[in-house]
């Protein structure tokens, strides 16, 4: 009986550790820009674009992504019959237009000013700003009117109310690949120790 229970909860075990890895394996495969395999993320902070400044890279040259599902929406008021981008959704009476950025949807920069950098995740000339004002390191939506985790920004010529997925439009930030700056050198010497002798 012992022998039975024993290989119950190892089979338990081993099913729980191959389910668990698997979830962790797909929490970074679902964005439309994902290579196959494991990918390492890391936040786009100051530190970090204060280390690329001083080495002289450039940021316009970093494929960025966003980590959270945002959503922007607009009223369109007297707009009924024009779309610029995005669909027409109609609610409570009303003609919304709604755009949706994916988690993970690949972006360029295209301005940078200060601490500020302006990604367009769309074509040219559509960006949204995101900032690491004062005590934030990370990289966040640049935002006005702030209210019950939702924020307006100007995109496209338009003001547009942006919500997030996960709750909070101020949780989601940049991020970027971790490449192979960051990964050890499989070449380095490897120091031994020194024994007393």
């Amino acid at each position: 009986m012992k022998k039975i229970v024993l290989l119950s909860l190892a089979s338990l075990s081993l099913f729980v550790c191959l389910f668990c890895s698997s979830c962790h394996r797909k929490a970074f495969a679902t964005g439309p820009d994902m290579d196959k395999g494991d990918t390492t993320w890391i936040s786009f902070t100051k530190s970090l674009k204060q280390r690329l400044e001083h080495d002289n890279i450039d940021v316009s040259k970093i494929q960025f992504y966003i980590d959270q599902k945002l959503t922007l929406r607009r009223t369109m008021g007297s707009e009924k019959g024009k779309v610029q981008s995005g669909v027409i959704i109609f609610d409570n009476g009303q003609y919304i237009n709604e755009l949706v950025i994916p988690a993970y949807t690949p972006g360029v920069c295209e301005h940078v000013s200060g601490d500020a950098l302006k990604i367009s995740f769309d074509v040219a000339g559509k960006t949204i700003e995101f900032s690491a004002m004062y005590n934030n390191n990370n990289f966040i939506l640049t935002g006005t009117n702030w209210h019950n985790g939702t924020t307006e920004i100007e995109y496209d010529n338009q003001t547009y109310q942006v919500s997030c997925e996960c709750g909070n439009a101020a949780e989601a930030k940049l991020v970027v690949r971790r490449n192979q700056v960051y990964k050890k050198d499989n070449n380095a010497k490897v120091v031994a120790g020194r024994k007393v002798n």
